[in-house]
């Protein structure tokens, strides 16, 4: 099989492998988050001298839009320090999509085009947190020289610079930079990273949008990959709960480059730089070297600190016959003031307020938990006592038998891959247990019951997200990080 599969072809100077007889090494390119690898997988890319020549090679593919930006007088005042605003907009036009790709997305050649999705990326001053902000399409905002309209109008209407000058009104907020990925590269992306995993409650068949997915755990591209993230019909909160569908693929995206190593191979690195710098658009004020200096920021960029949230919602409404959502004006104004004052992140860590960290919020139930208890001491019926404690608290109990050892003094919560959340709730109902990655367990938590076992406390699950409105409208702005994995339970 060719090692070339793209047909990329790069002069001796820009190879990433070096002139022949040289051994490669592999480098750390760091996370790509879904729509917005338009950003972050060019910027990461950019933090090794290799990084420079992919880009500065591939720069010239990227589209610049003229004009975006009026009045620089009309305008809200640049946001604190060092911190950069910049807007996301993910389009459903068709340009450029080839027969083959419209045939594997399940969808036809339709002309003009609207925007989907809508998102404000906050990067921090010190460049070590990013917020990104979900505005519903169907917000009812004012849109200059429009008027009131669902918030998708203006980009119909006025494209990407209409689009800019109404998130600004909105939020007084100062968008730095525009970023613009449509149909086709979203399609391409997610082929190029061989499909995405997302989960969901519920088996979901919906047949406006195409979606045909089971419960739990799928690995989805092409036309499921484009349902999962476009289904709002047949969802009891609609454009709301479609965007935590949008929120949950993104943090997906990220999960996978990152656990996977998708991108550490140079020609799955090379051939998902082509589809990007092919598929975005972006403001001509965005130049090759604020990619380089924001990638030098960027490249540690910790998933735990990228965190989702949505614009707060007051409800669901009505205005000219049309279905609309009403944002909740006072805890706007509040966040938009955050964002603006970059104040927006709580501080990380106990050295940021001299008080002990908080302990994670628990949000799997133990009656979802199935668990295995293992002796782990010289003492018979430990095992049995603590599986009888466990299932007093609603844990589902699997195997009771001895550990391997009967020397252990500390008693230990280990978990596999992508069970981390379950595994906090069952280290949290033992006081004193340790948790302890196990990459060969399957989707059951093991205890091995150690001599300082004593008892099984009650545990508090976070509850669900505030919802008020008659159609059930989220009014919580509760962030998600990019690290939360829904079907991590």
């Amino acid at each position: 099989m060719s090692s070339n599969p793209h047909g990329l072809v790069l002069p001796p100077e820009l190879n990433p492998r070096g002139p022949i007889g040289r051994p490669h090494r592999a480098r750390r390119f760091a996370r790509i988050l879904s729509w917005t690898a338009v950003v972050t997988s060019l910027c990461v890319l950019l933090a090794s001298t290799a990084g420079f020549l992919f880009v500065r090679y591939y720069d010239g593919n990227i589209t610049r839009i003229p004009g975006l930006f009026g009045n620089d007088q009309a305008r809200p005042a640049a946001g604190a320090g060092r911190s950069q605003n910049f807007l996301l907009v993910g389009s459903d036009t068709r340009e450029g999509a080839s027969p083959e790709e419209l045939r594997k997305a399940a969808t036809t050649f339709e002309p003009g085009r609207r925007s989907d999705t809508v998102i404000l990326i906050h990067l921090s001053a010190k460049q070590d947190k990013a917020l990104l902000l979900s505005f519903p399409r169907d917000a009812y905002v004012g849109i200059p020289g429009v008027g009131k309209r669902k918030l998708n109008t203006a980009f119909s209407q006025g494209g990407p610079a209409l689009t800019i000058s109404t998130i600004e009104q909105l939020t007084q907020v100062r968008i730095d930079h525009y970023l613009e990925v449509n149909f086709t590269g979203f399609f391409r992306m997610v082929e190029a990273l061989d499909g995405v995993d997302v989960c969901l409650p519920k088996a979901q068949k919906e047949p406006l949008s195409g979606i045909n997915l089971p419960a739990g755990r799928s690995r989805v591209q092409g036309a499921q990959a484009l349902a999962f993230v476009r289904q709002r019909h047949g969802l009891p909160r609609g454009d709301i709960d479609r965007i935590e569908r949008q929120q949950q693929f993104l943090g997906a995206m990220l999960r996978r480059s990152t656990n996977k190593g998708m991108l550490l191979r140079p020609d799955r690195l090379l051939g998902f730089l082509k589809v990007v710098t092919d598929s975005i658009q972006v403001d001509d004020q965005l130049s090759f070297d604020d990619l380089k200096n924001l990638a030098l920021r960027l490249k540690d960029l910790d998933p735990q600190k990228v965190q989702f949230m949505t614009v707060p919602v007051d409800k669901l409404a009505k205005r000219g016959g049309a279905s609309v959502v009403l944002l909740d004006e006072p805890a706007m104004t509040e966040l938009f003031t955050k964002i603006r004052t970059d104040t927006v992140f709580p501080e990380a860590g106990p050295e940021a307020s001299g008080k002990p960290s908080a302990a994670p919020l628990l949000t799997v139930a133990p009656s979802r938990i199935r668990v295995d208890v293992l002796n782990g001491t010289g003492t018979k019926g430990f095992a049995r006592d603590a599986a009888d404690m466990l299932r007093e608290q609603r844990f589902v109990i699997g195997e009771v038998a001895n550990a391997d050892l009967s020397t252990y003094d500390a008693t230990e919560v280990r978990y596999g891959p992508d069970r981390l959340d379950s595994a906090r709730t069952v280290a949290a109902a033992i006081p004193g247990s340790k948790l302890v990655p196990d990459p060969s367990l399957g989707r059951t938590i093991v205890v091995v019951v150690g001599a300082d076992f004593t008892e099984v406390k009650p545990v508090r699950i976070a509850p669900a997200p505030a919802t008020r409105g008659p159609a059930g409208a989220s009014a919580s702005a509760a962030p998600k990080t990019a690290a939360d994995d829904p079907c991590a339970v």
